[in-house]
Formats: C-alpha cells, sequence, structure tokens
C-alpha cells in the first residue's frame, strides 16, 4: 500500500490475484468487509471508491 498524498486519503494498493473472481473476492470479503468492521466496532462508516489503475472503467 502507498499514499498517495499526505494531505488526503487516497492510496494504491497492489493485491496479488490469478482471477477477477478472486480479486473480487479479496476486495469484497476482505478489504471492504474489514474497514466496515472496525469502524463499525468505533460506531463510524466508512466511504470508499476502488478502481483499477490498469482499467478505469473497472471499479468496486
Amino acid at each position: 500500500m502507498e499514499k498517495l498524498d499526505k494531505h488526503n486519503c487516497r492510496y494504491i494498493l497492489s493485491i496479488p490475484y490469478t482471477s477477477d473472481e478472486e480479486l473480487d473476492s479479496i476486495i469484497y470479503d476482505e478489504i471492504m468487509a474489514e474497514a466496515e468492521h472496525t469502524a463499525d466496532m468505533r460506531h463510524c462508516f466508512i466511504e470508499a471508491d476502488i478502481f483499477s489503475v490498469d482499467d478505469p472503467e473497472r471499479s468496486w
């Protein structure tokens, strides 16, 4: 993970995967679920936009 700018909350994540289904699972079932769980435990919520650097048309 690399933070793009110290003044905002944008990051680049490098995620190794072998199939599109595996990537979807990693993003939804691991990354987003963990972020939502952590926020919920702190009585907060998250806002997240995830998109592919290689294919900006692809987003989650």
